[in-house]
């Protein structure tokens, strides 16, 4: 799993980082509705998001090389087997999602 916070995820996301697994493009298979989903590839830059038409989810899209499908984590219905996890350009973070695991935790919304 891989935690990106450069420009370009976080600019397509709207969050502090990008959430996404990678596996090989042939070990991928949608299941069904891949005729509801549409692309959004940014210009000049190695990064693409697509999502469902019908709800607006989020969902996996190939790699730059095709070699690779990036799942976005928060798509899952259930939790991923996470063999590895890293923070990747952390000098692109914003300073205000630096220390997330200090700031106060709710169940729900605060009150």
């Amino acid at each position: 799993m891989f935690l990106c916070s450069c420009d370009q995820c976080r600019q397509i996301t709207g969050s502090a980082f990008a959430s996404n697994l990678f596996i090989a493009a042939e070990r991928f298979e949608w299941l069904s509705g891949s005729n509801e989903i549409a692309a959004y590839k940014m210009p000049r830059r190695n990064i693409s998001k697509s999502f469902c038409r019908v709800c607006g989810s989020g969902v996996p899209w190939a790699s730059g090389d095709g070699s690779r499908m990036v799942v976005p984590a928060g798509s899952l219905c259930a939790e991923p087997k996470v063999a590895e996890k890293f923070r990747t350009f952390v000098s692109e973070q914003p300073s205000w999602s630096s220390c997330l695991d200090q700031v106060e935790a709710c169940e729900g919304l605060p009150p």
